[in-house]
């Protein structure tokens, strides 16, 4: 099962789906993410990896390495997701 993350702040236009691809090719997670049209961002991660998805989560808030990324994440709402894995951004 995948696990679908709902990225609200001031995330489009900020490089956040970039951002999001980035952390998860440094971690070694597949997914992709897209801008939904109510001004969040939805990243769909391939994995039920409990510790993985956190890892992600936490990476997202800290950015320890410094990528790219002009925004501000207030919430991340996490959902587990049965669908396909598409998106704008590809990781």
């Amino acid at each position: 099962m995948a696990m679908e993350l709902t990225i609200d702040g001031v995330v489009q236009g900020v490089f956040c789906r970039s951002f999001c691809a980035q952390v998860g090719r440094k971690l070694g997670i597949r997914g992709a993410t897209s801008n939904k049209a109510d001004g969040t961002v939805q990243v769909l991660l391939d994995t039920d990896n409990e510790h993985d998805i956190e890892k992600y989560i936490h990476t997202i808030r800290t950015n320890p390495d410094g990528f790219r990324f002009h925004g501000t994440i207030r919430r991340i709402d996490k959902n587990n997701y049965t669908g396909p894995i598409y998106g704008d951004y590809q990781f």
